[in-house]
């Protein structure tokens, strides 16, 4: 069979190792220029040979919109496009875990994948956290424990997971979908083809309609009642059993609702409710979500790269006390939705703001009703230093962009290890200088 693989990043790569093993005729297609001599690789100019040929399928990676000319010349002509997920969870022998969602993903696949690992099973994470699907799909493992995205849910056909999961629902990535309604139609295809021996999992503040075959099981801020009734610092857990989870290292106001499913996810398979509070209560953070960076003459620094969207900023300025002792960072790139819904919050929250990146001027004149006047910068280097200046002894520093990464960096884990490196370098600058 002959296979098109559209874009030669993680997934395309593992996307065409998979197909190769498989033993398929694959021909890669990616419009970026890279150098290669590999036989049946085309990149840059050389890519416009897919019209050429004719494909039993095409695998499209996640970076390529709908809309590209590539995919909409194999839907006219009827050659059926799917994602490395759904190529993947074609080959998948064992069980299939898989978390979606616009916020909390990572965290959840990782609780989950630790739970299952100490109660005796074989997890293992991948998809958009780790490793993509197709590079382990062959692994020896009793779960995969997949995070998915919902540009790799738009393009899926028999994805059928044992377990799925859409964590929360906001405004995100509607320059790739087109409109919100496009959006949660792909995160609702998670559940599409679960049967009545399959559990779904979704969270009662989201307004779309389940309409699946599978065992609904609820998360809730407002119902005490639901399967997992989330508190300010707690999760009250009435599935199979009750009981009470409570303690966690983890920080952050959006953690407690994905302890909460992480929670419902290894109950559903078997997992006792010991294990399950030994792991929580040693988790901590991951990498750029709500991350302690350091202390300066006072002044305490967190990374929060991850928060690409305005509903994560929020949840990131509510997990600190209303002190109003926030310097918040803002920036990056622009996402269609209005800083000035950022508003209220800031008031509670935040002190100061400084806004950096490409589209700074838009986000300053969105929040231009905020006092004092948020400070412009031209990069992290200047945010840091800016953040610093304007921050009074026992103020917190807090990096939480709302946008998604734009130039000099390729993702929110480069922008975060860079603004992680200023601040220590700063440090190292602040606390070298002589007292004057």
């Amino acid at each position: 069979m002959s296979v098109a693989v559209l874009g030669f990043g993680k997934s395309g790569q593992a996307a065409y190792k998979l197909l190769k093993r498989k033993s398929y005729d694959v021909l890669v297609f990616d419009d970026r220029a890279i150098e290669t001599e590999q036989e049946g690789l085309f990149f840059g100019k050389k890519a416009e040979v897919f019209f050429d040929n004719v494909y039993d399928f095409v695998v499209t990676s996640p970076g390529i919109k709908p809309s590209h000319r590539f995919i909409q010349s194999a839907l006219q002509r009827k050659i059926g496009v799917m994602s490395e997920l759904e190529l993947a969870g074609r080959f998948a022998k064992k069980p299939i875990i898989a978390i979606t969602g616009t916020n909390g993903k990572t965290t959840t696949v990782k609780l989950i994948e630790n739970i299952l690992n100490a109660a005796g099973f074989r997890a293992l994470a991948c998809g958009n956290y780790g490793v993509a699907f197709s590079d382990v799909v062959d692994e020896d493992v009793d779960f995969f424990v997949v995070e998915a995205s919902s540009f790799q849910l738009e393009f899926t056909k028999n994805f059928k997971p044992h377990i799925a999961a859409i964590l929360n629902i906001d405004f995100d990535h509607l320059y790739w979908h087109g409109e919100m309604e496009n959006y949660i139609k792909a995160k609702m295809k998670i559940f599409k083809n679960q049967d009545k021996k399959d559990y779904f999992l979704g969270n009662d503040s989201d307004t779309y309609v389940f309409n699946g075959k599978s065992e609904p099981l609820f998360v809730s801020r407002k119902n005490g009642n639901a399967d997992a009734f989330v508190k300010s610092n707690s999760v009250v857990v009435n599935f199979k059993k009750q009981f009470i989870i409570d303690k966690t290292r983890l920080f952050g106001l959006g953690n407690w609702e994905n302890i909460a499913f992480a929670a419902l996810t290894c109950l559903a398979v078997g997992v006792d409710e010991k294990t399950i509070k030994e792991v929580v209560g040693e988790m901590s953070n991951l990498e750029h979500r709500i991350e302690y960076v350091t202390e300066i003459d006072g002044v305490k620094f967190y990374n929060d790269s991850k928060a690409t969207n305005l509903n994560a900023v929020e949840n990131a300025l509510k997990s600190f006390e209303k002190k109003k002792n926030i310097v918040l960072i803002l920036g990056g790139k622009h996402k269609g939705e209005s800083y000035a819904r950022l508003l209220p919050i800031l008031e509670e929250y935040v002190r100061a703001v400084v806004v950096y990146g490409k589209d700074r001027k838009q986000i300053l004149q969105e929040i231009s009703e905020f006092k004092p006047t948020p400070l412009p910068a031209i990069n992290i280097w200047g945010v840091v230093r800016g953040a610093f200046e304007i921050a009074y002894n026992g103020d917190i520093v807090l990096f939480s962009p709302g946008g998604s990464s734009c130039e000099p960096y390729n993702n929110f884990e480069e922008r975060g290890e860079d603004f992680k490196k200023e601040v220590f370098r700063f440090k190292e600058e602040y606390d070298s200088a002589p007292l004057v």
